[in-house]
């Protein structure tokens, strides 16, 4: 059985350093500053887990490039990515005792979400294991475009995935519109397709110098994100995801009802209980949630991620959706 995992939180920076999560035990993350490039090491132990550590928060901050998580490792006083790595390739498609035992989500279409911290991502081997769907790190604010963005979308499209790509705020730096046309100017886009997700906004604890809420007040980050919001739906007719936790939700929103028409992608975990996410922000009391980042490292590369129902057409539905 896999050894429990920690929070990994998807810190990372293509520019400096960059390191992969693989399907096998052993080293994931490459630390070498002041590269340029990415580099994965290889393992071929499949019988014991092994611990990496990937960069610092400060190192991140420090770069401008962030995945998944990074503020949300920051706020809770993890100054470095470090994660539990899979013991070996272990099939997502078991039954659900099998599943339960393992202390995963069943019942539940799995995925994943990966950015240029993940540079040689094998797509064809990740849906084997059982993916189906994967988010995949395009645009930060309107500084930083990952140098791993097109290949990803690519193969991931080709191995059989329906994908999509997210953005990371940065709610002080830049505006709602201006962040949402970056994310398009540089690759990012929707189509109605049935393999495409709609673009995803990655918004939470800001750096300590930047403060949890970026400084900004209820109304103005309630208006940074329907700023953004209108502008990928004007551009898209397609509502974009938002990824939060329930935490910052209640905290910078002031627990907004007003985006209830976004899908919502909560990241919530530790979890004791893996019936489902718990508690949601406000706009999703009825609604509820679409995704859940429910672990950060696991059999899959980046983090472990879920749909909320099991039915592929359910899924394919959703991602052609237009509105």
């Amino acid at each position: 059985m896999r050894r429990s995992s920690r929070r990994f939180l998807g810190l990372g920076t293509a520019t400096v350093v960059a390191g992969a999560m693989t399907l096998v035990a052993g080293p994931a993350w490459s630390e070498t500053p002041g590269t340029t490039t990415a580099s994965a090491s290889s393992s071929t132990s499949t019988s014991t887990a092994s611990t990496a550590s990937g960069p610092s928060v400060a190192e991140m901050d420090a770069t401008g490039n962030h995945v998944m998580g990074a503020g949300i490792a920051a706020h809770t006083g993890q100054t470095r990515v470090a994660a539990d790595l899979p013991v070996g390739p272990t099939s997502l498609r078991t039954d659900a005792r099998v599943a339960a035992a393992a202390k995963r989500p069943t019942g539940k279409i799995n995925g994943m979400d990966v950015s240029a911290w993940q540079p040689n991502v094998d797509f064809t081997a990740a849906y084997g294991l059982g993916a189906r769907f994967a988010y995949i790190k395009a645009t930060e604010g309107v500084s930083y475009v990952s140098s791993t963005y097109a290949s990803q979308y690519r193969n991931a499209k080709n191995a059989g995935f329906i994908r999509g790509g997210y953005v990371y705020a940065q709610p002080s730096k830049a505006s709602g519109a201006a962040t949402a046309n970056y994310f398009f100017a540089h690759g990012g886009q929707w189509t109605a397709d049935g393999v495409t997700l709609p673009p995803l906004l990655d918004i939470e604890y800001g750096t300590a110098a930047q403060g949890v809420c970026y400084g900004k007040s209820w109304p103005q980050m309630r208006s940074w994100i329907a700023d953004f919001s209108a502008t990928v739906y004007k551009k898209t007719h397609r509502y974009p995801a938002i990824y939060t936790t329930t935490d910052w939700w209640k905290r910078c929103t002031n627990n907004s009802i007003r985006f209830s028409k976004n899908p919502l992608f909560v990241a919530i975990y530790p979890v004791k209980d893996f019936s489902g996410p718990g508690t949601l922000g406000a706009s999703w009391k009825s609604t509820g949630w679409r995704f859940w980042q429910w672990a950060a490292s696991g059999t899959l590369p980046g983090d472990q991620d879920v749909y909320r129902s099991a039915d592929g057409a359910n899924l394919r539905a959703f991602a052609k959706k237009t509105e």
